[in-house]
């Protein structure tokens, strides 16, 4: 099961606008230091965010759609982390909201006005507290693999008595048939994203069948994965020759 509080999170409270005017004066300089350092037609050269930086970023986040009562869910490596118990770290969030102005048009506007500045396609959170950067990417739920919001089952991290400090995270099982997904692009699979997306897999196909086993409930994993997601696990056993070890989620996978 998810932890009932995310590691190392401290009092964190959702960032404020207050001294907004301030808050932007000191993020354009750390942003023009970052990039007098960054070579000509480099990415930033933004130095690894803490867990600390990536929470404030993912309660700022949180504190604002639910204000703009905009459904969400994380996904990606922070979602892996958090409940999908995958031992690693991660430099970016992905949250997915619905289509449609009241959704990812209104994360474009938090992107617009918020504490953001933009390199690029990317966007990036600046955390006032500490002067880093956490790149955040939007994703339109529903849009290929992700599921929409009425269907996807989602797990909610966080003090139940504190809903400000709940984040909103996309189950482990949907978090690894997304990654099985991803696995199932030959790019993606030799990409520098290999050892991350083999971490995620392997830690949350573990944690599934730790609580098949536990719950003694059969898992008709297989029956719930879409083309892309088979071609994706049938590479990925081709590989590494442990169908055995996806079998104990699934006696239907061989």
């Amino acid at each position: 099961m998810p932890p009932s509080n995310p590691p190392s999170r401290g009092n964190f409270r959702p960032p404020s606008r207050s001294g907004s005017t301030d808050i932007k004066k000191k993020m354009e300089t750390a942003w023009d230091a970052i990039m007098k350092k960054t070579p000509r037609g480099s990415d930033p050269a933004i130095p690894k965010p803490t867990q600390r930086a990536l929470y404030q970023a993912a309660l700022w986040l949180h504190s604002e759609l639910t204000k703009k009562q905009v459904q969400y869910y994380f996904v990606g490596g922070f979602a892996c982390i958090n409940v999908g118990m995958t031992a690693r770290t991660t430099a970016d969030i992905d949250i997915a909201v619905p289509n449609g102005a009241v959704g990812y048009g209104t994360l474009l506007d938090l992107f617009a006005s918020g504490p953001f500045t933009k390199h690029g396609d990317n966007y990036y959170f600046y955390v006032a507290q500490t002067g880093a950067f956490v790149e955040v990417d939007g994703i339109i739920a529903g849009w290929q693999a992700f599921p929409e919001l009425t269907k996807a089952r989602l797990i909610k991290v966080g003090n139940p008595a504190n809903p400000e400090m709940q984040l909103t995270f996309l189950e482990p099982a949907g978090l690894l048939r997304l990654k099985l997904s991803s696995w199932a692009n030959e790019t993606r699979r030799n990409s520098p994203k290999r050892a991350g997306d083999m971490s995620d897999m392997q830690s949350i196909r573990d944690l599934l069948v730790s609580e098949a086993q536990g719950t003694k409930k059969k898992i008709d994993f297989y029956k719930t994965l879409d083309p892309q997601m088979k071609k994706g696990l049938k590479d990925w056993i081709a590989e590494f020759k442990d169908g055995d070890r996806w079998s104990m989620l699934d006696p239907s996978i061989r």
